[in-house]
């Protein structure tokens, strides 16, 4: 009997001892949860992309004097830029009197449009123009003409130093586009033979981003 009893005791011992390892079991499993956020932040830099899609070289062919040319190939002009504030598109050939096209004897220049950007006109007298005749914030100036053989465009010679033609304002997710025409005559009194464009002279258009 007494044997019994203890082994009995000896049971509820390892019972006891068995539930309080399931005790202990059970709070250690508990898991708490918890959360922080991330802050992220970044600064995206200004990007600009510029080409002419068309129109990088007019050929003028023969010019008689008193007899204006005035291509149907216009030079085009794709923009593609993110920013915020939009771009400028600017002209320039190195003269404000000559313009880019001189003689083989390389003194002898044909002359620029005497319209200026600031007041372009319609086509009177002679030397080679241009008129932005298409463009996403084209100026009224250039006049009412929508293609480069237009009576309604209007015309100025290119100057020495870069200046504006076309602002745009604002941002754009896609591409931009600018058509230039180009007309030219001469007197009588111009020298003849072949004229070209030389190095340094020649016209050269510029977009820069607005990025204030």
């Amino acid at each position: 009997m007494r044997k019994n009893l203890i082994r009995g005791l000896a049971i509820a011992l390892i019972l006891g001892l068995a539930g309080l390892g399931l005790n202990m079991l059970s709070i250690s499993s508990e898991v708490k949860a918890d959360t922080q956020d991330v802050t992220l932040s970044t600064a995206v830099q200004s990007y600009l992309s510029f080409s002419i899609t068309a129109g990088d070289s007019i050929p003028f062919g023969n010019l008689t004097p008193d007899t204006p040319i005035n291509p149907a190939t216009s030079t085009d002009t794709s923009v593609t830029t993110n920013s915020a504030n939009g771009y400028t598109l600017k002209i320039h050939d190195g003269s404000d009197t000559n313009a880019a096209l001189r003689h083989t004897d390389t003194t002898t220049w044909i002359a620029d449009y005497a319209g200026t950007i600031t007041t372009p006109t319609s086509w009177t007298g002679t030397g080679l123009g241009f008129c932005l005749f298409e463009g996403t914030n084209k100026d009224a100036k250039w006049g009412t003409g929508t293609t480069a053989q237009d009576s309604n465009n209007k015309y100025a010679g290119a100057p020495a130093a870069a200046t504006t033609i076309m602002t745009k304002t604002g941002y754009s997710s896609g591409a931009d586009t600018a058509k230039i025409a180009w007309k030219i005559d001469v007197p009588n009194t111009q020298k003849t033979g072949s004229y070209s464009s030389p190095e340094g002279n020649k016209v050269t258009l510029t977009v820069t981003a607005v990025l204030e």
